[in-house]
């Protein structure tokens, strides 16, 4: 998980068959070109043979990782407040039962304090338990507050195939060896409350999902003969995630969609990994990273001198402290020649400044003391606007849809209450281009 451009957990595991994931990695220096590695490794009473569903970063310091155990099932929450050096187990036994169905898919901090744990389904609706104090505690959801699963589907969640968007979170559902159409899972409220889309075309499972903005997604799953792939289906929305439909993206030499993982910021998707199909034998280009802002048209990125092309396993990437760019990390595989390791990711977009909407646009009172902000827009919004807050370290804490048939030439309110003390930048993004503007929480 990535919180800055210098400051990252992850998960590894051996280049070894069926090895599972039970190392992290941290970054430890100021510029986060350095990590920390070693085993999460918790004192009784948490369990010792478990694998990593994922890690979820705090701060440089302060993690919490998410654990279950391996075909068995349960899972557990752990903490760490010294980047790795030990762990604490923050669930309870009461939680994530194997014995009772429980299995532990992942979790997520969305700040400093909140957070969210979603398991496979228990006593008839979905495992999800929250957090409001940094991950010391966790409180289960009532049965009301929680998805329920389709009848008689054995649906489930699935290990960390999530995405989230400021306080939104998306998940997939799964139901393995049963040729049975998945949906999708949302909450916009910080795992509060959730809905279920409708049933999507991919049958069984999701391998993963992203999405560019509050709207527009994309997801997809493999199938798989033994250890050959043998064909990928494709699926996107329009509607933050209540519908679905196929499409295929165009790969070639020039432009692939990868498949280990996706992602989405600043509206524009990436992609890592192998492409799909592979020539015989392989070429360079089955392998790499790719952008699109349509999820259909691919541009390969540009390997840096020291990078191979590399099979990439995963990304996780954000908006950067300025307007236009993207940071992050990668992970790929490494060799036995050392080759590999993790990468620093930073790309910078072109984009057209909205004139009028910027001149129009006013935020007051600025700084405020309570965090809640007034922005009048004038009358030269047309159609809609995507607005996205980040604070100081590039971190979203915000996204939302201004719509100009709703905000009309009145102000609307930009609540930022909940955030502490600090600098953020609001970025309104139209299809004639970007208009911005830094506020400040006293």
């Amino acid at each position: 998980m990535t919180l800055s451009s210098t400051v990252a957990w992850a998960t590894a595991s051996e280049d070894v068959s069926g090895s599972a994931a039970k190392y992290y990695l941290a970054t430890n220096n100021t510029a986060g070109t350095e990590f920390e590695f070693g085993s999460v490794v918790a004192p009784a009473p948490a369990a010792q043979n478990f694998e990593l569903a994922n890690i979820s970063g705090i701060n440089s310091l302060t993690a919490i990782a998410g654990t279950f155990g391996g075909q068995s099932g349960g899972g557990e929450i752990l903490r760490t407040t010294n980047r790795g050096l030990s762990w604490t187990k923050v669930s309870t036994t009461s939680q994530f039962v194997a014995g009772q169905g429980g299995f532990l898919d992942f979790v997520h901090m969305f700040n400093a304090t909140d957070g969210v744990a979603v398991g496979d389904p228990t006593n008839g609706y979905y495992e999800i338990l929250r957090t409001t104090d940094g991950g010391l505690t966790w409180v289960r959801n009532s049965q009301a507050t929680s998805p329920v699963p389709l009848p008689n589907s054995g649906e489930a969640a699935l290990v960390n195939s999530f995405f989230t968007r400021g306080n939104t979170i998306w998940f997939t559902g799964a139901t393995l060896g049963s040729q049975t159409p998945q949906r999708v899972f949302k909450s916009i409220d910080k795992g509060a409350t959730w809905t279920a889309s409708g049933l999507t075309p991919l049958l069984e499972s999701m391998s993963k999902i992203a999405f560019k903005d509050d709207f527009n997604g994309i997801a997809f799953n493999t199938v798989s003969n033994g250890t050959q792939r043998t064909g990928v289906n494709y699926i996107k929305t329009t509607d933050g995630g209540n519908t679905w439909s196929t499409f295929t993206p165009v790969n070639t030499a020039t432009g692939s969609f990868f498949l280990n993982d996706i992602d989405g910021v600043n509206g524009v998707y990436y992609s890592v990994g192998p492409r799909f199909p592979q020539a015989t034998p392989q070429a360079p280009e089955d392998f790499g990273s790719s952008y699109s802002s349509d999820g259909i048209n691919w541009t390969n990125m540009t390997v840096s001198a020291g990078r191979r092309t590399g099979y990439f396993f995963t990304l996780d990437l954000i908006p950067g402290t300025t307007p236009n760019t993207t940071v992050g990390y990668g992970g790929l595989l490494t060799d036995a020649n050392g080759m590999g390791g993790v990468y620093k990711f930073s790309r910078t977009t072109t984009a057209t400044r909205d004139a009028a909407l910027q001149n129009a646009l006013t935020v007051y009172p600025n700084p405020s003391n309570t965090g809640v902000f007034s922005v009048d827009l004038g009358s030269t919004l047309k159609g809609s606007a995507q607005l996205t807050v980040v604070d100081a370290m590039g971190r979203q804490v915000k996204s939302q849809t201004v719509n100009s048939t709703a905000v009309g030439s009145k102000a609307f309110t930009v609540d930022l209450s909940n955030e502490k003390a600090g600098v953020y930048t609001l970025q309104f993004r139209t299809d004639a281009g970007i208009a911005t503007q830094k506020v400040v929480i006293n």
